[in-house]
């Protein structure tokens, strides 16, 4: 199981509100405990008592964004060539936004709903390090 997972955004920024809902609509067990106040773009991600790791939103301006975005471009270059990896440098060079997924569980953690919701309802694509990247289908592009 990959540790970190981004989804990266293309029609528009995130807030740690709509994540919020968007699992509380999926299963009630979910909390989010938020970083300091309701301006931080950052939370512990709970399903009942068992913290699951850290989910973090990210836009454009942020320090951090540009740091992954940067990061994310790099590790494309030496995919192999062709469609997706055309699509992906397209989603990374239209991002909005990302929401980014750090797991903390010993166990397998799985957030296939919120990748789910957010691949209905929002546009763009999950990366998932040491995998590569996924749209609502599948792997798209293996990037390890």
């Amino acid at each position: 199981m990959a540790n970190y997972m981004r989804f990266i955004v293309t029609d528009g920024e995130l807030s740690m509100a709509e994540i919020e809902q968007a699992l509380a609509a999926m299963d009630d067990g979910y909390r989010l405990q938020l970083h300091g106040d309701q301006r931080h773009h950052s939370a512990d991600l709970h399903h009942g008592d068992r913290l699951l790791g850290e989910i973090e939103i990210n836009n454009p301006g942020d320090e951090l964004f540009e740091d992954e975005m940067d990061e994310l471009l790099a590790m494309v270059d030496t995919a192999e060539e062709g469609e997706a990896l055309a699509l992906v440098t397209a989603t990374l060079g239209d991002a909005k936004g990302m929401v980014a997924f750090n797991s903390l569980a010993t166990e397998e953690v799985s957030l296939d709903t919120l990748w789910r919701w957010l691949h209905q309802n929002r546009e763009g694509l999950l990366q998932t390090d040491g995998v590569g990247y996924f749209d609502v289908g599948g792997l798209l592009l293996r990037v390890e």
